[in-house]
């Protein structure tokens, strides 16, 4: 029974604080310093498919990256260690922000993201990929 309520509580908190923290409210954020413009469609299944398209190139563009960039660390031999992962990071960031820009943005009429909304949107993007996919060592220094 405490699971259910437990389960009941975090659902009603995700769905209220998702539309005001989610990417409705980094939008926000970010044309409030005039970092991005969204023309809003007139119903409201309309935005759905739009965005809902637009968010799933991103993640799939930083998921065929990701994928690329392992397949070259494996294909050379190269140990994956922290510091080659740091780098393999940095290298997909640079690259998710051009890709993002130049080919994805354009292909969308009605949204607009300055280079500086480019870059804070991915930045979030990679911050939040890296704290879900940390793990922490077993190795207990004694």
């Amino acid at each position: 029974m405490l699971l259910i309520i437990a389960i009941l509580a975090i659902s009603l908190t995700l769905a209220i604080t998702v539309p005001y923290f989610g990417f409705y409210g980094l939008y926000n954020i970010l044309a409030k310093f005039n970092l991005a413009s969204i023309d809003i469609f007139e119903k409201w299944y309309q935005d759905l498919f739009y965005f809902g398209w637009f968010i799933i190139l991103i993640f799939s563009m930083i998921i065929l990256l990701d994928l690329f960039c392992l397949f070259i660390i494996a294909s050379c031999n190269i140990k994956l260690t922290k510091s080659v992962d740091t780098i393999s990071t940095i290298t997909q960031f640079a690259i998710s922000v051009v890709l993002f820009k130049k080919f994805i943005v354009p292909g969308f009429e009605r949204i607009d993201v300055t280079w500086a909304g480019t870059f804070i949107l991915f930045l979030l993007l990679y911050v939040v990929v890296a704290v879900f996919s940390y793990e922490k060592s077993n190795n207990v220094n004694k």
